[in-house]
């Protein structure tokens, strides 16, 4: 009795807890790097300093927000080193600026909160069903898939906006390179003419330029840490075109025509798979739908055929 009076509340507690959780991920912020923490620091001291701001700030964001991140801190002290930094890589892979602290305390928030609810509402419920039963086994299955699958979603969808975004920029960049300009400018060049994440990818290894990285170091990374395979060639190819002394503009021309060959090649491998995904849609949506139009009219002749004869 007393398991069935505290479950609305346990329920509660957890939905409000996960549903902020989450609200700190998909808030804007985070750490960041170090060129994004400056150019943060910088704005602020626009407005006022960081302790006025914090004054000024609303009363959620100084209790609230973080209270729940030293709670999802505590629940992700326990994660292995090696499951820490994999989850650091796929962050920066998927462009999000969630800490992998967060993102793990999260996780397990979830992989938790979510089959403790629904085992105390089976275990609290008069009678057991077998819907009951698998909402639960559904939950302990997908409460510690559903984090992974939305990083990887998100991670694939980044790269497939970059390997799009490619070929224009490499036919802007030879352009470009071929008009006099040095790397660094026409790397500039396609930030500023460009939107999506290869222009933020761009514009931040352009910052880590500045600040004082080496530019063989800052365009390898580039490439490795979006984890598209297309940017990672690009990349590894100007660093071995300075390194060499071979003629980069060359070296992007060659690319380009590469470039938009695999393009057209996904333009012609996307246009054979459509056939086949219509078929789904054309033997439960349409054929039904048609099957019910034509034969209709017949089977109400038929009816009344059969009526006649019968009477």
């Amino acid at each position: 009795m007393l398991l069935l009076q505290s479950l609305p509340f346990l329920t509660a507690a957890t939905f409000l807890l996960v549903s902020a959780a989450i609200y700190l991920v998909i808030q804007p912020g985070g750490e960041g790097n170090a060129a994004t923490r400056v150019v943060e620091y910088t704005r602020l001291g626009l407005i006022g300093s960081p302790g006025l701001a914090a004054e000024t700030d609303s009363l959620v964001n100084r209790t609230v927000t973080p209270l729940i991140r030293r709670l999802l801190e505590i629940i992700a002290r326990g994660t292995p080193q090696r499951v820490q930094k994999d989850t650091a890589r796929a962050l920066v892979m998927a462009g999000s600026n969630v800490s992998p602290t967060m993102f793990l305390g999260i996780r397990g928030l979830i992989m938790f909160g979510l089959p403790l609810v629904l085992g105390l509402y089976v275990l609290a419920a008069p009678e057991r069903t077998p819907v009951q039963w698998g909402l639960l086994g559904m939950s302990i299955i997908w409460g510690r898939k559903l984090s992974s699958i939305w990083l990887r979603r998100r991670i694939k969808k980044r790269q497939k906006a970059i390997d799009r975004a490619l070929p224009y920029a490499l036919d802007l960049m030879v352009a470009c390179l071929e008009g006099g300009l040095s790397l660094d400018a026409t790397l500039a060049k396609v930030a500023d003419q460009s939107r999506g994440p290869l222009s933020e990818e761009i514009r931040r290894t352009l910052q880590e330029m500045t600040l004082g990285r080496p530019g063989a170091e800052a365009l390898r990374d580039l490439g490795n840490r979006t984890g598209a395979p297309d940017l990672k060639r690009l990349t590894e190819n100007i660093v071995q075109a300075e390194q060499m002394g071979i003629s980069i503009t060359e070296a992007m021309r060659t690319l380009a025509a590469e470039s938009r060959v695999r393009r057209r090649q996904r333009a012609e491998e996307m246009a054979r798979k459509a056939p086949i995904k219509m078929v789904p849609v054309l033997i439960f949506c349409i054929l039904p739908a048609l099957a019910a139009v034509v034969m209709t009219p017949a089977v109400i002749i038929m009816m009344r055929v059969l009526h006649d004869s019968i009477n």
